[in-house]
């Protein structure tokens, strides 16, 4: 089975049309954004808000798949996968792997981009 790459940088490219500048600026908006969304996941899981929750897993996701983030995009998809069953009691583990994921993911943007 095909293993998703942490980030893909040249699919990231091809989004962007090369414009480096433009990639740092996107890729330091998404570990911003993205840190705020998974603080407020860990909320709504909290308070059992799973509407709430679906709503920005849902963003989430799509503003991973604009910085080529298709790993952390995966785990996402298999935590959406959790809210469509009800499945509360294992968000927990999930939302756990999520903020392991990013971290992996900002890592690699630190790495390929912003340093």
């Amino acid at each position: 089975m095909f293993e998703a790459k942490v980030f893909d940088n040249t699919d990231f490219e091809s989004r962007l049309a090369c414009n480096h500048e433009l990639m740092v600026l996107v890729a330091g908006e998404f570990i911003k954004e993205a840190a705020g969304l998974l603080d407020t996941l860990q909320t709504h899981m909290e308070s059992q808000d799973l509407h709430n929750f679906d709503l920005v897993v849902h963003r989430l996701k799509g503003a991973a798949l604009e910085v080529s983030a298709y790993r952390f995009c995966r785990l996402i998809g298999e935590v959406e996968v959790l809210v469509t069953q009800r499945n509360s009691d294992a968000l927990p583990k999930s939302l756990m792997a999520l903020r392991e994921e990013f971290r992996s993911l900002v890592f690699v943007l630190n790495q390929e981009l912003l340093m």
